[in-house]
């Protein structure tokens, strides 16, 4: 006869709201009292976390550990069951990011150019042609883009798709840039290429960036703070 498993349940109810207490000076991202729940499993449980400014932190683990999970739940892709997330005080509505998918291939919108996939965040905040144009010329010389970006994205290369989404992710001159795995689908001399164009984007503009990585190579390299 097999036995059944019964889920926890998890105590939502008559639970005081913790105190929110602010991190440390410089601090970019501050998570209080985390907690999110799967099937009535606890994945986090009261988590605090501080994240501070200017810097590139990584997060590490093996697959399935949850990594994912928490950039998606700061970056207010996966709801949370409770707990607070202010970004340098503010919320996350106040608050400019920019995310780059594990999964490049389904991020970028197909039926659009690279280029309009790239210009897609300044036309949302309704920069004007110049504006837009301005930005796509100084991402360009940035990431020393070879390929016409006058093609779909399905017509380029992995590595060039990838490249793409980055620069995307930048356009809009992000306060925070989340990158899930982005080095998981490239081959090594790809890889090399978008650490070292990343770690450019980061001295230029010192923008916080969250890396998530279950390799340890990746997460000891650019980052400049590890978390596992």
């Amino acid at each position: 006869m097999s036995a059944v498993l019964k889920a926890p349940v998890a105590p939502y109810a008559d639970v005081p709201k913790r105190e929110f207490t602010p991190g440390p000076a410089n601090t970019e991202i501050t998570i209080r009292g985390l907690t999110k729940h799967f099937a009535g499993w606890p994945l986090y449980e009261n988590f605090d976390l501080d994240i501070p400014k200017h810097k590139i932190v990584s997060v590490f683990g093996p697959n399935g550990c949850g990594k994912s999970t928490l950039i998606n739940m700061i970056a207010g892709l996966v709801p949370t069951d409770s707990g607070e997330i202010l970004f340098d005080g503010k919320s996350l509505k106040d608050t400019k990011i920019g995310y780059v998918f594990q999964n490049y291939r389904e991020a970028m919108f197909p039926w659009m150019r690279t280029i309009d996939n790239i210009a897609y965040p300044l036309k949302l905040e309704g920069r004007s042609k110049a504006e837009v144009d301005r930005r796509m010329e100084e991402l360009v010389a940035s990431f020393d883009v070879k390929f016409d970006l006058r093609r779909y994205p399905y017509e380029l290369s992995g590595g060039q798709q990838q490249t793409a989404s980055i620069m995307r992710a930048l356009a809009n001159q992000p306060e925070v840039l989340f990158l899930d795995e982005p080095f998981s689908a490239l081959d090594f001399e790809m890889t090399l290429f978008i650490r070292e164009k990343l770690q450019e984007a980061f001295m230029q503009t010192g923008t916080t960036m969250l890396l998530v990585s279950h390799d340890l190579e990746e997460a000891v390299y650019p980052p400049t703070r590890c978390c596992c």
